[in-house]
């Protein structure tokens, strides 16, 4: 946060594109400074639903400063935290699920939590009429997969399987599924294969957590995203998105 603080004073020229930005979480004692980060993404770029932002970029006619929110990991925060403060600032996000971990039962979820998601306490998911809600709230809902696993470690069949599976259990519950969000997604764990793998399977995007900004139809199965804390300070989202 010390260096966050020094490097923003450091001129930066804000690039023009789409940003599309991630989250995980949003706790009871965070929805405050959440609210305050959305406040200023609406202040500062123009808020778009991630299937507007993917026919911008397809089309070219983007105009530099919108800006998408979404979600990853599907849990019940989310939906209770998230959502409404969400509806307060006029953003419409899409929450991608990993469809395994949807309604999971508490023994599940501590294994799923610690050994797939790699945290210190297990933290509830959302369930199948949470997910229906989203959709009745006007978000849209996107595959983190079956699992959750590292998917630049499976074979080809395996990759296609995570990817077909969660998208047809998606639709079998909830209707149409476009996008798809690849777990870890950072720049090591990303790959040719995946994002071509993405759109076998009929997903109409791919998002990865590559920072920067989306400016052309190339973007789409490679969608940049920046990761953001609804604890952090509005000084360090100003940093990381200029």
């Amino acid at each position: 946060s010390a260096a966050v603080a020094a490097l923003g004073l450091i001129p930066r020229e804000r690039r023009d594109g789409i940003r599309v930005v991630h989250y995980h979480y949003v706790f009871d004692d965070e929805r405050e400074r959440f609210a305050g980060q959305l406040a200023f993404l609406r202040r500062e770029f123009r808020p778009v639903p991630l299937s507007e932002a993917v026919d911008r970029l397809r089309t070219g006619r983007t105009d530099g400063d919108e800006v998408v929110v979404t979600f990853d990991d599907g849990f019940r925060n989310q939906l209770e935290n998230a959502a409404p403060i969400l509806a307060d600032h006029g953003f419409s996000a899409c929450f991608f699920l990993v469809t395994g971990f949807v309604g999971a039962g508490d023994d599940e979820v501590r294994r799923f939590c610690s050994e797939r998601l790699h945290l210190p306490l297990p933290v509830e998911p959302i369930d199948w009429a949470g997910a229906e809600r989203l959709l009745e709230l006007g978000h849209e809902v996107g595959s983190h997969t079956q699992s959750h696993p590292d998917l630049t470690s499976l074979d080809p069949v395996r990759l296609q399987d995570e990817l077909m599976s969660s998208r047809e259990e998606l639709r079998r519950r909830l209707g149409n599924v476009d996008h798809f969000s690849a777990p870890y997604g950072e720049r090591s764990r990303f790959s040719d294969a995946i994002a071509d793998a993405a759109g076998g399977a009929g997903y109409q995007s791919c998002a990865t957590a590559i920072r920067g900004v989306n400016t052309s139809a190339l973007d789409v199965y490679r969608l940049h995203r920046d990761h953001l804390s609804a604890r952090w300070p509005v000084r360090d989202l100003a940093y990381f998105l200029a």
